[in-house]
């Protein structure tokens, strides 16, 4: 088992469930991720599995309940075509939508073009940080995002909206875990927002990525 002081402000190149399985219980106060959607995609030369997983998706939420607070919470990004299996192993407090500014044009004739990913917030008590904003309002859609300044995934957030979520439910030095980290962007925020961070990626790439713009600055 790891000794928290010792992984945090880090990021890992790990396999995501072994490494959870290390970190203390009850010692983070905030996950935000963006877990593999099961669409197929291809990240790094890995493909996703093309349908819900769902003992991957039980284990390492199980992880994340085990290590968060009492009064931590979760936002995890997902999409709508799976959203009936999440919800069915993901207890959650809200859902909160994000349009995204960058969405691809795609020739559909079958279905509406999704622009919209979704955000599910879990809560584990009653008493939990929320911070509201003072210079615009706390709702649940996000659209307001500015473009990229530096894009390195497809699947990348913008630091903007990270933060957002980072400022609502953290306070200064509190502990942010990503164990899906991508190209760095929760780091990045938690780095920007004095939080402490832990980030998990099994990309030695992207893990290389997160290192630069952690490096960088400003942060981007």
């Amino acid at each position: 088992m790891y000794k928290i002081k010792d992984i945090t402000n880090k990021v890992f190149c790990d396999n995501s469930l072994k490494f959870l399985k290390k970190i203390p219980a009850n010692s983070i106060d905030l996950v935000i991720t963006d877990p593999p959607y099961n669409a197929g995609k291809i990240f790094d030369k890995v493909k996703e599995k093309k349908y819900f997983d769902i003992k991957f998706h039980k284990q390492w939420l199980k992880e994340c309940d085990r290590v968060i607070k009492p009064d931590g919470q979760i936002y995890v990004f997902w999409w709508p075509k799976f959203l009936k299996e999440m919800l069915d192993i993901f207890e959650h407090r809200q859902i909160l939508f994000w349009t995204k500014p960058f969405a691809r044009m795609m020739k559909l004739t079958r279905r509406w073009e999704n622009f919209t990913e979704l955000i599910l917030w879990k809560t584990y008590s009653d008493e939990f940080t929320f911070n509201p904003f003072h210079d615009i309002r706390n709702i649940d859609y996000f659209n307001d995002q500015p473009p990229f300044r530096g894009r390195y995934h497809v699947a990348q957030k913008p630091i903007p909206l990270i933060e957002q979520l980072i400022m609502a439910s953290s306070n200064p030095k509190d502990i942010i875990l990503d164990p899906f980290l991508g190209s760095g962007t929760t780091a990045v925020a938690s780095q920007n927002l004095d939080r402490k961070f832990i980030g998990i990626e099994i990309s030695e790439r992207y893990i290389e990525i997160s290192k630069k713009r952690l490096q960088q600055k400003p942060l981007l």
